[in-house]
């Protein structure tokens, strides 16, 4: 299902967020909350229009399910931990009461779930508006009743031609209309809803924020910074209120962000935080410095291009750019969820809301039928997806229904159907919404003990994303559906097949044998990866390995996959073979999956390891031209991983005729992440000769940052200069120094510690490097200065780290016994 080095991504980024999922979750399971248990009661779900909040218990770091919208399906109680003024529970229902049920009857499922239904069901005609509650008080058990409003039931079809939707809706307008609208990003998101709404009163407040946005004096700088984000939306926003308007005002602005944006693309059609640095002899387009590339704000940099060029751009970069990026993101189309950077698609219908940015990046350009209608169709399907996101889940609120009505109004009445439970629960009762997030789990947290909860994620407004969702058949805007090409639309049939996907993870599990061998072949990359999981649990599949050798090498690209996937389950033995052989098909997302599933093998597989030696080798491709059909030849990162993270644990007695290529091979890689398999490797297990041997890769390996995946491009880096070290290679001490200089990202203040370390232990031959060491200096003072990450403690830390090291070196009287990788004359 997820590889090992997919779990690295999600867990530095947890790591970096510096919010670890399960952290405040103090019971170890679902507690009996009428006992007074210690909780940590920041950390509560609005519960819809009664005006209260709740703690519901969440099953604790289960990524998977969490993934899945179940962290709390085991619970069958809420603490009410706050109770709005004025609203139908004032009065009514206590601080400290449990509810037990709704209905007269106890929870029988996921209380969260359960009373979002009942709230459903409250607000029918039908219902009168009365929610019956059974609460625990002070060791006694009641029923009592809340009075709400009075909605209706959502349409089949809802949002469109539905009562229930237009009236929320309303709201939820009103509320927007009394936020402020500032100049940045957040602001952008509010200017888009209000014109998504339809209102002209709202227009001069719009046109005014517009003028703001869009200034005469607005020159904007390819620099390194947060930048990417605010060009982005601030775009998006400018395009809409010009193609709205028509107002020639803003043009100079939507040229200037636009083209500036096409410039800072990287060559892979990638975006971080900020621009792609320029490539080493000057070009733009290079690679995304590290931190590395971030696809949540690259996709909507992507989206805005493409709006640029609807509202008349004319640019060779921005041709150039929707090209690379278009052809980027389609890579993952059949493979699973775009992930959070140039890394493999991550095992999920959606990834906070990616997936919908997708959608919407090839639906605006209106002739990519397949990946606007695999991406709709993987939205569509996420509904159970929604409530999980890198510090928060933000994006996934508000991309979420404009992704899957990329996909036409039957996929956005699908999408809604099953994520209605949830706009009802963040819905409050004076018609404004909450936001409900956290990294991995659902809650929110309060603040100032107010009804009103957390403001939104970093600033973003929950009322502007709802009413995006819920003005999407107005169509006003590009992204809510305007000039959409009905060739892109899901049918019927496309809609029941991602909804019953989506559900897989939990309907498998009633499945035949033979009935999941069947959904090894289904449309979703997901459920083959599920059904080939569950398929080889059931006792029967052992029987059908010879089947599943035969589709593993069979006509059916995604029969092929599964197959693979499941004998990876089964570790078949007699499935080596073809496993071996499929490392270098055509098919590059199977040489994945064939990868994968020896890796699972362990060391059953150890027979094909030769195999796979000669496949990296094989495989190997130049950086340049990029190769759209695996742009960051992720193909290699899975095998790498397969073999230097798995089976490979040392090298010794292995042939060198097979083991140098493969390391070549993988050294050489686009990917920072292939890389990093080798750093054990080359810092602990290669000898003197394996050094001598692959000098020039070892020494490339330090001095060359990788062009993708920049996140984890060091960890070679350190492999490779350790390596060097150990032996005492003469040429570690210039090395070293470059890798000091052009490391960069997070832990480089660590880093610069461990690598002047390692050139002081020179000693008096180190002293060549010492005017190197104070230009270093001077530049970490520059980027201090400047504000430049890292700057401030972190870089006054790298500073002192090299200042010591020239300290060292200059009191030193010795120096070891030096190599050198030049060959002995």
């Amino acid at each position: 299902m997820i590889s090992k080095i997919q779990l690295v991504v999600m867990h530095l980024c947890l790591a970096t967020s510096g919010l670890v999922a399960g952290a405040a979750q103090t019971p170890a399971g679902p507690p009996d909350l009428t006992r007074g248990p210690a909780i940590d009661r920041k950390l509560t779900y609005n519960l819809g229009a009664t005006g209260l909040r709740g703690w519901i218990y969440t099953k604790p770091a289960n990524f998977f399910e969490s993934q899945q919208g179940r962290t709390t399906t085991p619970s069958r109680q809420i603490l009410v931990t706050h109770v709005g003024a004025g609203s139908p529970a004032d009065g009514v229902v206590r601080v400290d009461d449990v509810i037990l049920g709704t209905g007269g009857t106890l929870f029988s499922d996921d209380a969260r779930k359960s009373i979002a239904l009942a709230i459903q069901e409250a607000e029918k005609e039908t219902s009168g508006g009365v929610l019956k509650l059974r609460l625990w008080r002070s060791g006694m058990t009641r029923d009592v009743q809340l009075k709400l409003r009075v909605l209706g039931t959502y349409s089949p079809t809802a949002p469109f031609n539905c009562p229930k939707s237009k009236r929320i809706f309303d709201d939820a307008c009103r509320m927007l209309e009394k936020e402020p609208l500032k100049n940045d990003i957040w602001g952008a998101v509010n200017g888009l809803a209000l014109m998504a709404a339809g209102n002209p009163e709202s227009m001069p407040r719009v046109s005014e924020l517009a003028r703001k946005m869009a200034p005469k004096s607005l020159k904007l700088e390819l620099r390194d910074g947060m930048v990417v984000w605010e060009w982005a939306y601030r775009n998006l926003f400018l395009c809409e209120y010009y193609l709205l308007t028509g107002d020639k005002e803003v043009l100079h602005a939507i040229n200037e962000y636009t083209v500036s944006l096409a410039k800072g693309q990287s060559m892979y059609g990638t975006y971080g935080h900020g621009i792609a640095h320029r490539t080493a002899d000057g070009q733009l387009h290079g690679s995304i410095p590290p931190y590395g590339p971030v696809n949540a704000a690259g996709l909507v940099a992507n989206v805005a291009i493409v709006m640029g060029k609807k509202c008349g751009v004319r640019d060779p970069e921005v041709d150039q750019a929707i090209e690379r990026g278009s052809k980027y993101f389609a890579y993952f189309v059949d493979k699973g969820a775009v992930p959070y950077g140039e890394h493999a698609p991550w095992p999920n219908h959606d990834n906070n809301g990616k997936n919908a940015m997708a959608a919407v990046l090839f639906a605006l350009q209106g002739d990519q039928v397949g990946p606007t209608q695999y991406y709709a169709r993987m939205v569509t399907a996420s509904y159970q997806n929604r409530e999980y996101g890198h510090t928060g889940q933000g994006f996934s609120y508000l991309w979420g229904a404009l992704g899957a009505n990329a996909g036409g109004p039957m996929a956005t009445a699908g999408f809604f159907q099953q994520a209605s439970w949830h706009l009802d629960l963040v819905r409050r009762s004076d018609g404004s919404f909450t936001y409900d997030g956290g990294e991995q789990f659902g809650p929110g947290e309060t603040h100032d003990n107010t009804y009103y909860g957390r403001s939104g994620y970093y600033g973003l407004s929950p009322n502007a994303t709802y009413v995006l969702t819920y003005a999407i058949p107005l169509r006003k805007l590009c992204i809510t559906g305007r000039d959409a090409k009905q060739a892109n639309w899901l049918v019927k049939k496309d809609v029941a097949d991602a909804i019953a996907s989506g559900r897989f993870d939990l309907d498998r599990t009633g499945k035949s044998a033979r009935e999941l061998l069947t959904w090894l072949g289904d449309w979703s990359p997901v459920v083959r990866g599920w059904a080939a999981e569950e398929l080889a649990k059931r006792p029967e599949a052992k029987a059908m390995v010879p089947e599943l050798i035969a589709l593993a090498e069979g006509a059916d690209a995604r029969l092929r996959q599964g197959a693979c996937e499941t004998l990876g389950y089964l570790k078949s033995a007699e499935a080596l073979p073809v496993l071996g052989r499929l490392l270098t098909h055509e098919d590059r997302w199977l040489r994945v999956k064939a990868a994968n599933a020896i890796k699972n093998m362990r060391d059953a597989a150890r027979p094909v390891l030769p195999d796979m030696l000669k496949a990296a080798a094989k495989n190997a491709e130049p950086l340049q031209p990029i190769e759209w059909a695996d742009p960051v030849q992720i193909s290699q990162t899975e095998l790498a991983t397969a073999i230097f993270k798995g089976l490979m644990r040392d090298p010794k007695g292995t042939d060198p005729a097979l083991l140098y290529p493969a390391i070549r091979a993988i050294a050489n890689s686009p990917d920072g992440m292939a890389r990093a398999t080798l750093r054990d490797l080359f810092e602990n297990k290669l000898t003197v000769e394996d050094v001598q041997a692959l000098a020039p890769d070892v020494l490339a390996a330090v001095r060359t940052r990788c062009p993708a995946d920049t996140m984890f491009g060091n960890e070679i880096r350190m492999g490779a200069f350790k390596a060097l070290t150990k032996y005492r290679f003469k040429e570690g001490i210039e090395a070293g120094v470059i890798f000091a200089r052009t490391q960069g990202g997070h832990g480089s203040e660590s880093r610069t510690g461990v690598i002047m370390k390692e050139i002081a232990a020179y000693g008096t031959a180190a002293r060549t490097a010492i005017p190197q060491l104070k230009e270093l200096i001077t530049e970490l003072n520059e980027q201090c200065r400047k504000g430049d990450f890292p700057a401030g403690e972190l870089n006054q830390r790298r500073v002192s780290a090299v200042e010591a090291a020239i300290r060292e070196i200059e009191s030193a009287t010795t120096q070891p016994e030096l190599r050198t990788v030049a060959p002995p004359r």
